[in-house]
């Protein structure tokens, strides 16, 4: 994992001109980045990224770019979600001794204000040698509907987007699902959102331009992310995918935003 500070020393150093953190239920990196954005003369976008639920029961995740970080109603949601997930991990960790795993595990220290989730358990059974490596772990125990997984807490999606709104921020939809369809998408385009990631790793040419289209269509600003989380993750690293500058300008269509962009 990287401190929010490594994450923008990255960005600068792979020539990057802005950069939008959007950890998952948490806004706490963006005070943390702020600073080294600006030695670095960096533009620094306040972001994050709510799980959410939606109308069929599955999580999807909402992104929220320009947000105020001080913002009362979104910060007591992140509040809450973040205790749902260290309470997650306490059941999980306990799922894992019963099935013959150590009980030695502790949020990793070197990140108090990380979001903890499934990857620093993962971490955790890797460095005690329990496990090969991280991604066995999550094929073994953590993966979705493993013997030691654990639901987490997910808002409503029209929740999430009214938070984001209320926050004034951009509300888009992250990482569509392969099965999405333009319907399922124009019912979160009336209830708010107001953009879709149309690349990013894992998405290929042909339904990188469906999403296009569809963000035509419905007038959804096209933007586009690394998904980064962690340096040992292929294809994933800060920088490797980004939003064309050339693009940047339909955040002039969302009424109150500026120009921006998630890279």
């Amino acid at each position: 994992m990287c401190s929010p500070c490594e994450v923008v020393i990255a960005a600068g150093c792979v020539g990057l001109s802005a950069l939008a953190i959007t950890d998952h239920d948490t806004l706490s990196a963006i005070a943390v980045a702020r600073p080294e954005a600006s030695r670095l003369g960096l533009e620094l976008i306040a972001g994050i990224e709510l799980t959410a639920v939606d109308d069929r029961g599955r999580e999807i995740h909402i992104l929220g770019h320009f947000v105020r970080d001080d913002d009362p109603a979104l910060r007591a949601t992140t509040a809450s979600m973040r205790d749902g997930r260290a309470e997650r991990l306490r059941a999980m960790a306990e799922r894992l001794v019963s099935l013959g795993c150590g009980s030695t595990w502790r949020p990793c220290p070197r990140l108090p204000r990380a979001t903890i989730g499934r990857r620093h358990l993962a971490d955790w059974l890797s460095r005690t040698q329990q496990v090969a490596h991280p991604r066995e772990a999550f094929a073994r125990y953590l993966g979705d509907g493993g013997p030691a997984d654990v639901a987490k807490l997910r808002v409503p999606w029209a929740e999430a987007i009214a938070l984001i709104r209320g926050a004034g921020g951009v509300a888009g939809l992250a990482h569509p699902a392969y099965d999405l369809r333009e319907s399922a998408l124009r019912t979160l385009v009336d209830g708010g959102l107001a953009a879709v990631e149309v690349d990013g790793p894992g998405v290929d040419a042909r339904r990188g331009a469906r999403l296009r289209a569809w963000a035509r269509a419905l007038d959804l600003v096209p933007i586009a992310g690394s998904d980064f989380h962690a340096p040992d993750r292929p294809g994933r690293w800060v920088g490797s995918t980004v939003t064309p500058a050339s693009t940047s300008s339909a955040y002039g269509r969302v009424p109150g935003r500026a120009r921006g962009r998630r890279l």
